[in-house]
């Protein structure tokens, strides 16, 4: 699973992200790696998608992100 070219951008576009994106990388590193392993980003593109090769666009990661931070603030999510 990839995102879009313009996801890191528009990442940047929306600081207030930026935490979450963070926690979600340490949330799904490997144990004793850097960043999620391409088996577990393969497993959520056919989750989400339905095709382990899908590039996730930049509109969805910042949906995702957004509905991460609102789980945490409202206390409905505990998650890393």
């Amino acid at each position: 699973m990839g995102f879009e070219r313009g996801a890191v951008l528009s990442l940047l576009r929306h600081p207030g992200l930026l935490i979450e994106a963070i926690r979600v990388w340490f949330a799904t590193s490997r144990i004793g790696g850097f960043g999620p392993s391409n088996e577990y980003l393969r497993w959520r593109a056919f989750t989400a998608y339905g095709d382990h090769l899908a590039t996730a666009s930049a509109q969805d990661l910042l949906d995702y992100l957004s509905w991460r931070r609102e789980m945490r603030v409202i206390g409905k999510w505990e998650g890393a």
